[in-house]
């Protein structure tokens, strides 16, 4: 991988590298989520969820319903910085969350809990982890300046949004006043 044949001056350069996945991690990764289907429940080719390698911020990867259809999506970034520590365990992680669902519905079922242990140990993970400690980068959240007698207030693009278009007001939490808008972008 290029990580190991170039020099990095920063972590920033390792992982602007990392973001991307070459096409043989990800036949990889595609490859492996056949494997545990099949070893699992014996399910064929065509009964396997879409695979997407876009996903980003703290995530490894994610189990995914929407609309009745099933999508695992997986970090680039993550796999980019600790192959080794991700694959196959974060893999074989939502692929246990796709089985858990397709055993037992939509009832309550816990989304940690003994079914998706059971799942995961069958897969050969015999003390599955449900976090990792990769250092990603997390996503960059627009802020907006509001105004107050305190001072300078950053509220979120949702909340932004929800004063503009839906004509929410908010107070400061100091002094009681109501925010209003300070400027722009912060």
């Amino acid at each position: 991988m290029e990580r190991c044949q170039k020099d990095y001056k920063n972590t920033r350069e390792i992982q602007d590298s990392a973001r991307t996945l070459s096409p043989e991690k990800r036949k990889q990764i595609c490859d492996e989520v056949a494997r545990f289907y099949h070893l699992v429940a014996g399910t064929p080719e065509k009964g396997l969820p879409d695979i997407r390698f876009d996903l980003k911020g703290r995530a490894a990867g994610q189990w995914r319903l929407r609309k009745n259809t099933e999508t695992l999506r997986f970090n680039p970034e993550a796999f980019g910085l600790e192959w080794d520590q991700h694959f196959p365990e974060t893999v074989a992680h939502e692929v246990a969350h796709s089985l858990v669902y397709r055993t037992h519905g939509t009832r309550r079922v816990r989304p940690h809990g003994p079914e998706w242990k059971g799942l995961m140990r069958t897969m050969g993970f015999p003390n599955p982890r449900i976090t990792h400690t990769t250092g990603l980068t997390t996503r960059k959240m627009r802020q907006y300046d509001y105004a107050c007698g305190c001072g300078s207030q950053p509220l979120s693009a949702r909340r932004h949004f929800l004063i503009n278009k839906r004509g929410y007001r908010y107070r400061c939490r100091q002094c009681g006043q109501w925010l209003r808008r300070a400027g722009g972008i912060c």
